[in-house]
């Protein structure tokens, strides 16, 4: 039991060594310029702002023009993949930059989105937490202080009753 326990993190840690090195070993590949990597890598990162966008509770509404951004870098990007096949370099090269510019455009509106939606979700919280320790302290003092109000309503009415001395 004691050699399982040792083994299983010694594993993990090789593991995770080894996919650091794997990873970190990249090799263009042949044909297509490190401008469309980087389209392509900021595409997926892009992609993956919107969606913490979306999860931290930025509306569809507000998320739909970034999406179509997103849809226009990826026309950009393939557009550069397709250039770089028949050996357009230059055009190529264009095009991957536009890719790249929506790309960070769209990155920056998601997280810029997706802030705004967590402060204004954490505000909203901790208003409804206010709103409940407000209404139960009013019910405890409500429920402990009845007999109370009950005594001074009824010296009220009866101070603001009219006495009648002839009948």
């Amino acid at each position: 039991m004691r050699m399982l326990r040792l083994r299983f993190p010694a594993a993990l840690a090789f593991l995770l060594i080894a996919s650091a090195l794997l990873s970190s070993v990249t090799h263009p590949a042949s044909g297509q310029s490190t401008q469309i990597l980087v389209a392509k890598q900021d595409l997926i990162q892009a992609f993956q702002s919107i969606r913490t966008a979306e999860q931290q509770g930025a509306s569809n509404a507000d998320l739909l023009p970034l999406s179509m951004q997103l849809n226009t870098a990826l026309q950009y990007e393939e557009s550069a993949e397709i250039l770089s096949q028949q050996g357009n370099v230059s055009a190529a090269e264009t095009s991957a930059v536009q890719s790249i510019n929506l790309s960070t455009q769209v990155t920056v509106g998601a997280e810029a989105l997706g802030s705004q939606a967590k402060n204004s979700s954490s505000y909203l919280t901790v208003l409804a937490y206010l709103i409940a320790v407000a209404l139960a302290l009013l019910t405890t003092v409500v429920v402990l202080e009845t007999n109370r109000i009950m005594r001074i309503a009824r010296r009220r009415r009866l101070l603001k009753a009219e006495i009648d001395y002839g009948k």
